[in-house]
């Protein structure tokens, strides 16, 4: 018994003795931090918080990046969470990868996706700004890494249930406190327009809009597929709360996505996305008597009916209004004319927002008291104008292909998924491209080629199918 016991002593010394170097080093580098910035101690002491975590369970970057979209908001020295814990999350899908404890499932659309990519960064050859591009990149990298985490870190089912669950919590406490804060336009404040719109933790309603929408129908599916009840209840209100706080961004887009989203759950084939067709129908109802209850309440009904009428009636909107939504069609302008300048290849990943305002200035037909320039230059507020004038026609083509190639690689995992009884990872696949097409509509009217959404949505759709092949191996 000693004699076994002898080897674990000089182990037991040397692990603490390291763990206490390794507490020696990290308070002398938070105070050398702390010394030099606040805010660098501060950052520091969130990577350093987010490395031991993840050093002690590597999948829990997993849930440390999907609370990340919804406070993108948070930032330390000007870089925001997701620059903080990115680089920490790529080590650890390069550590896993070289363990063998994670693989990456080499998916058609990781064709599209490297395609895109060596496109953004080849770019930077011909870019009329390099720092724009170069930052523009920065976030693609980031987005990657957001990517092969989800694709590379998640080998359950179980794992995926409770990521999926934690991205449903983000959705509602972000969701509830946007909507806390909605006072509707209040036009004419010092901060401008979007004050008291509902904007999340990322600072803009449109994007706020565009995660709801995607966590929208996982929500839905997780909620019907579980049968604990008060988990049933809890998840059927964080619906509630999600749809409510898109109608609240009065985001153009997510208007139009919702209502598209809405109108196509009942044609959908109830055993695409709910356990059967009972579970369907109380969907059905319990949106629809969530949308009456919503629209029960005066002012939001009446915020949320003017904000739709100014789609197709732009006389309606106000001249603080049509500075920041239905002056979209003078920047729509502007960006095409550039497209005309630069047909082949673009001004440069990232690019355009530095040549923006030469193009208001010199495009004949734009209304410059719709949109006027803006002091730092703007983007094309449209993920498809705005890739088409940075990367031309073929980044477009490689843009579009890696988001069709997604939905049909998680229509082919559902096909799947169906055959051999995985019905839960199939109905999640079918949850993803509807997120996927709200997404999509969504970012006609913003740019959004390297938001989080996009690229979580691909993560899963390369980790669904070893779900799918580990369940038919445990069947088989």
């Amino acid at each position: 018994m000693s004699t076994l016991a002898q080897p674990l002593l000089p182990a037991n010394r040397l692990k603490t003795a390291q763990w206490a170097a390794i507490g020696v080093f990290v308070a002398v580098a938070l105070g050398g931090a702390t010394a030099i910035s606040p805010l660098a101690g501060i950052g520091l002491a969130i990577m350093l918080g987010v490395g031991v975590a993840t050093v002690l369970r590597p999948a829990s970057i997993l849930v440390i990046l999907t609370l990340s979209i919804f406070i993108e908001i948070v930032s330390v020295g000007g870089a925001t969470i997701s620059r903080l814990v990115a680089p920490i999350a790529l080590l650890v899908v390069l550590l896993e990868l070289m363990r063998g404890a994670g693989r990456l499932y080499r998916g058609r659309q990781l064709a599209w996706v490297g395609g895109y990519s060596l496109m953004a960064l080849a770019s930077g050859l011909w870019s009329v700004s390099a720092g724009a591009t170069g930052f523009l990149l920065a976030s693609l990298l980031i987005a990657l890494t957001y990517m092969l985490c989800y694709a590379v870190l998640i080998n359950s089912e179980q794992q995926l249930r409770r990521i999926l669950f934690i991205l449903a919590c983000g959705s509602l406490v972000v969701g509830a406190w946007s909507l806390a804060s909605f006072k509707g336009y209040a036009i004419g404040s010092s901060s401008g327009l979007q004050a008291g719109r509902a904007q999340g933790g990322v600072g803009d309603p449109n994007f706020f809009a565009n995660i709801q929408l995607v966590v929208l129908p996982i929500v839905l599916v997780l909620a019907a597929d579980t049968k604990v009840r008060w988990m049933r209840y809890f998840l059927g209100f964080t619906a509630l709360v999600g749809m409510a706080s898109i109608l609240s961004t009065l985001s153009r887009g997510g208007l139009i996505a919702l209502l598209l989203i809405l109108v196509l759950i009942p044609f959908i084939p109830a055993r695409a996305i709910f356990p059967s067709p009972r579970h369907k129908a109380v969907v059905i109802a319990f949106l629809a008597v969530g949308l009456l209850v919503l629209f029960s309440r005066p002012t939001f009904r009446g915020e949320v009916v003017k904000r739709a009428t100014t789609i197709f009636n732009q006389s309606s909107a106000t001249q603080t209004d049509s500075s920041a939504g239905s002056g979209r069609e003078e920047i729509w302008q502007a960006a095409e004319h550039s497209i005309r300048d630069h047909p082949l290849l673009g001004v440069g990943f990232g690019a355009f927002v530095t040549v923006s305002n030469h193009y208001l200035y010199n495009t004949p037909g734009v209304d410059l008291g719709k949109f006027p320039p803006h002091a730092n230059g703007i983007e094309a507020h449209s993920a498809y104008i705005g890739t088409t004038a940075e990367l031309g026609p073929f980044g477009l083509f490689l843009f579009v292909g890696m988001i069709v190639s997604t939905a049909l690689a998680l229509r082919r995992t559902a096909n799947r998924a169906r055959k051999v009884g995985a019905h839960f990872l199939g109905r999640i696949s079918n949850a993803l491209i509807l997120s996927l097409l709200g997404w999509a509509l969504s970012s006609t009217f913003i740019e959004t080629e390297t938001a989080r959404p996009l690229w979580i949505v691909i993560g899963l759709s390369l980790a669904l199918p070893k779900l799918v092949s580990a369940h038919a191996a445990r069947k088989a």
